[in-house]
């Protein structure tokens, strides 16, 4: 009789055992805004001082491999190579002389992924004709396993565009 009272027992035991247990939550990270915020300001200064300096090859660095340049009057272009290249073709028909990009609002979702929107103010030299160009931005940003911060997408566009005197 003893046994025949162990049986509901054990059932409840095997059943415990093989009852797949609740999905663990996923650990919670925390997002350290601080230092993407860090990272993306390295990242804007970086691009300006190399847009200054003419540097397409560089620049096109600080882009994601699968990146998408969006810019007002130029066809978009997908990916590093192609960013290049239309880079190329900006800086041979005209000079950055000022280059100042302000952030407005940076949102850092992760400690992989941002984005950003802003102004910017470009000053040309287009073969002695000189212009200042101002207008508004929005980037896409992820961070690399290398710890390093890029652009994943990036469109602007001018408001004013004037001679300079």
């Amino acid at each position: 009789m003893r046994r025949l009272a162990l049986i509901p027992v054990a059932a409840l035991l095997v059943a415990a055992a093989c009852t797949p247990k609740a999905a663990e939550a996923p650990a919670v990270v925390a997002v350290d805004t601080a230092a993407a915020v860090r990272g993306i300001d390295a990242l804007r200064s970086k691009y300006a001082e190399l847009s200054v300096g003419g540097d397409a090859a560089a620049i096109a660095g600080q882009y994601t491999e699968d990146a998408t340049l969006d810019l007002y009057g130029m066809p978009r272009q997908h990916g590093r190579a192609a960013i290049e290249a239309a880079l190329k073709t900006d800086f041979a028909m005209r000079k950055y002389t000022v280059s100042q990009v302000t952030p407005l609002q940076t949102m850092v979702r992760s400690n992989e992924d941002a984005s950003e929107i802003g102004t910017y103010h470009d000053m040309h030299d287009a073969k002695g004709v000189k212009d200042h160009e101002w207008g508004r931005y929005v980037v896409g940003l992820r961070k690399g396993a290398d710890g390093t911060w890029r652009l994943s997408y990036l469109a602007a566009f001018p408001d004013s565009i004037k001679p300079a005197k």
